[in-house]
């Protein structure tokens, strides 16, 4: 075989490929996108401290315009403020003046005071613009405040100082609002504005040179990552190859190839050569975990062709031919056996003693899988042979668990509830071994279950004894019995089937029903509760529907 165009038998033809999109490209790409978040985290950061830091020193700014102006408009002035004459012109023309020569020496453009009347806010000093002195359309005294802002209104509320940034007819401003007390104790806020254009502007300026620093060291961590990708690629490229070309041989490695790995294995003491070594350890236990595995998949096809074969003895062990007995028409009998493994540990079975009984038994071993089912063959055995000679149910199941008991090294059990119906009075005698008790539905549709006798499970203690009781089938009642599959059936949610939705189960289905009708509706009710879950135990249930000896054959 062609080392190089050789296929690998386990794995079946390797298809080709086709680097469309490189190592190379694709570490380049990933080293761009890194930098190019860095670059913008770190333009962002720093955009971010020198916001911060001018936003600072501009607040810092307002706050000593705002002192300086409450000292040009002392408590005293505002103590005099009662309405809109309590001022004269010439004293509210002058403080105005002064005013506004502080606004333009600290490049502001207003300083002011309010004070609040009611609901509503006054102008009782203020600078003013050199436009609006020349207009002469400076603010008055007294004048009211129609667009405060909300925060000047909470200014006002709690007495304290904030900072604010707001739009009104007098432009776009950020502004601080100074709560002071007046000696009368009354309110008055000072405030001082700075243009917001001259704030965007700095911001803008700082903004400018975060980026280009971000993209000075985009361009630098670019170059240098360059660099890095070219010594790693090289090496990496080799090895893909390597690795292609093994995998084309069946994992049998090939001396030039193998002389290179060792080459970059001495060579780069850092991860690439590290992968080159483990490469090599790599190839060595792929070959022997081929070897192995072969050595399993056998084991494993030898394993289940056994199981296969006993899933079928077992399954022949069961009467599965059903009507059971189409000559007579005074019993209708179905049972369905569903394992949670090929192989399992429940039960049923059933069989005419004479011409006149029915014997019938249902039983859960306790486990899954070969043990169980090697246990659910002995004691099928042993209740088909015990029925025979025992007079009794109580004595039938005292047999069984003796013989079970006795040499019972792995310790097992089984749980049963077996019966006798005498077909030609509708008389059932029935005993218990520690399983679920039966459900009787009637005729007309009701449903009864039976008294829970008192009894052990078999095989545990060899000198059990078990009560027999008794009941009656009128025609057309139909004794159901189950295993815990069925009432411990779990759903995806590990919500149980439970007893309770047996008996809803069987309730509602329609009176006149067969054998076959009800066992196949119980166990769909079971399958569509269950939904996607995998099934957990083994699933038996067992209908004996009495017809009335009034319908029996010749």
């Amino acid at each position: 075989m062609n080392e190089l165009t050789g296929e690998n038998p386990l794995a079946g033809e390797q298809p080709s490929h086709r680097r469309r999109f490189g190592l190379k490209s694709q570490l380049l790409l990933l080293l761009f996108t890194l930098n190019v978040v860095a670059a913008g985290a770190y333009s962002a950061v720093l955009y971010e401290v020198d916001r911060t830091e001018i936003i600072a020193g501009i607040d810092g700014r307002l706050k000593t315009a705002a002192l300086a102006v409450a000292e040009m408009a002392p408590g005293a002035y505002h103590v005099r403020v009662t309405g809109p004459g309590s001022i004269t012109t010439d004293e509210y023309d002058r403080l105005q003046r002064q005013l506004s020569r502080f606004a333009d020496g600290a490049e502001l453009q207003y300083v002011y005071t309010y004070m609040r009347f009611g609901r509503e806010i006054r102008t009782v000093s203020t600078s003013a613009t050199p436009r609006e002195w020349q207009a002469n359309t400076r603010i008055r005294f007294f004048a009211h405040y129609r667009e405060a802002p909300p925060k000047l209104h909470q200014t006002f509320a709690d007495g304290r100082p904030r900072f604010d940034e707001y739009k009104d007819e007098f432009g776009a401003f950020r502004s601080i609002y100074l709560p002071m007390k007046a000696p009368d104790g009354r309110t008055y806020v000072v405030g001082a504005d700075i243009p917001l254009g001259t704030v965007r502007e700095r911001l803008s300026d700082a903004l400018r040179t975060s980026i280009a620093v971000g993209v000075a060291m985009f361009g630098l961590s670019m170059a240098l990552g360059w660099l890095l990708v070219d010594r790693i690629i090289g090496p990496l490229i080799r090895l893909t190859a390597f690795t292609r070309n093994i995998g084309q041989r069946n994992f049998q490695p090939d001396e030039t190839e193998t002389a290179a790995l060792s080459k970059i294995s001495r060579s780069r003491p850092d991860e690439v050569g590290s992968l080159a070594e483990a490469m090599t350890a790599m190839i060595a236990r792929l070959q022997r975990y081929l070897v192995e595995m072969q050595q399993a998949t056998a084991a494993r096809e030898r394993v289940e062709g056994e199981l296969s074969a006993a899933r079928d003895i077992q399954a022949g062990m069961l009467p599965r031919t059903f009507p059971p007995f189409p000559d007579r028409r005074d019993v209708d009998v179905f049972a369905l056996l569903e394992s949670a493994k090929q192989v399992g540990g429940d039960l049923y079975d059933y069989a005419l003693i004479d011409r006149d009984r029915l014997f019938f038994v249902v039983g859960d071993v306790s486990g899954k899988g070969v043990p169980a089912a090697l246990f659910m063959a002995m004691t099928t055995t042993l209740f088909k042979a015990a029925a025979l000679g025992a007079l009794t149910t109580g004595e039938l199941m005292a047999r069984v668990n003796a013989e079970l008991a006795r040499d019972n090294a792995a310790q097992m059990f089984v749980t049963a509830v077996c019966g006798i119906l005498d077909l030609a009075t509708g008389d059932v005698q029935y005993s218990d071994g520690g399983h679920e008790a039966p459900f009787v539905r009637r005729a007309d549709g009701r449903l009864e279950r039976l008294p829970k006798l008192p009894g052990m499970a078999l095989g545990i203690f060899d000198d059990t004894t078990f009560e027999t009781g008794r009941f009656q089938l009128a025609p057309g009642d139909a004794l159901v019995l189950f295993t815990d599959g069925v009432s411990e059936a779990a759903n995806l949610d590990d919500d149980l089937f439970t007893v309770g939705r047996i008996e809803t189960a069987l309730a509602a289905t329609r009176p006149v029903i067969d054998a076959r009708g009800l066992a196949q509706g119980l166990a769909e009710d079971v399958r569509v509760f269950v939904g996607e879950a995998a099934q957990s135990d083994d699933i038996a249930i067992l209908v004996v529907r009495y017809e009335g000896p009034a319908r029996r054959g010749p």
